[in-house]
């Protein structure tokens, strides 16, 4: 397991997602990795929101619009990011 995947593991025990089947959570890092962008930008755009959902908020959008599910997805993303700038 990289270090990469071990980030992953250590966000979705954050997020209280460590139920996850491996394909449940290959479809997470698929959506997550092609939202990043998209969260970064917004995170240049709302700097006083602290998490993706809330920048998401304050632009009008919604999690689809960048390709994530609502039930959880926002947060590992927070979560994953915030594990990858810990390494």
């Amino acid at each position: 397991m990289n270090a990469y995947e071990r980030a992953a593991r250590r966000a979705l025990a954050a997020t209280g997602q460590d139920h996850l089947t491996t394909r449940q959570f290959a479809a997470l890092l698929d959506r997550v990795e092609e939202a990043t962008p998209d969260a970064q930008h917004l995170q240049r755009l709302h700097p006083g929101h602290a998490t993706t959902r809330e920048r998401l908020h304050a632009a009008g959008m919604t999690c689809a619009q960048i390709g994530l599910h609502e039930d959880g997805d926002p947060e590992f993303l927070d979560a994953l990011l915030q594990e990858i700038a810990r390494t």
